[in-house]
């Protein structure tokens, strides 16, 4: 049976995220987690998304896009993790073992101001919530570092976070915000 498409509507913000397979690791080291991001300006160039958030963990990573172009988002998905999905099981000689992610990408659409601030400081918080970092910009694997100057160039133009971002960004978000977010996110 076909897979249904993702209502994924054009001027709509979603945020997306993937695991692997069994919460297995996806990323062991900084080599690992350097070569995914070379994956994503790969794919971005050959299907050009809008960027707005972006945390990639050891088993999971998250991105915000900001839709613009019908299917985008599914095409440059497609590109990245099938790719990254190959490379993954040649290097690690296990090529016909089964699937490295666990599924299709979930995403759910940020459907108020809100919403959208909690969302991208849930993403952007993600390594400092699992003790990875003091500072979420800290980690070199996340938006958050590219706004703070990294120079990776896979964000879109701000739309609109505050001057002092990455202070918000550590301070914890309220429960009912997490929980809401977790809550959308386990609907797909």
């Amino acid at each position: 049976m076909a897979r249904h498409s993702r209502n994924l509507p054009i001027g709509s913000i979603v945020h997306v995220v993937n695991r692997g397979n069994d919460k297995r690791p996806l990323f062991q080291n900084a080599w690992k987690f350097e070569e995914f991001l070379r994956l994503v300006a790969w794919a971005k160039s050959l299907c050009p998304v809008r960027i707005i958030a972006y945390c990639i963990m050891s088993n999971h990573w998250h991105f915000v896009f900001w839709i613009e172009v019908e299917w985008d988002v599914s095409a440059f998905l497609h590109r990245l993790t099938t790719t990254h999905a190959a490379r993954w099981r040649r290097e690690t000689d296990t090529v016909g073992e089964g699937h490295v992610y666990g599924d299709r990408f979930k995403g759910v659409t940020v459907f108020s101001e809100r919403y959208y601030f909690n969302c991208v400081r849930y993403v952007e918080q993600n390594p400092l919530k699992a003790g990875l970092v003091r500072n979420a910009g800290d980690w070199r694997w996340s938006s958050l570092g590219e706004r703070l100057g990294n120079g990776r160039g896979l964000l879109s133009p701000d739309p609109g976070l505050p001057s002092n971002w990455s202070e918000l960004v550590n301070l914890p978000l309220a429960n009912c915000d997490e929980q809401e977010i977790h809550r959308s996110l386990k609907r797909y």
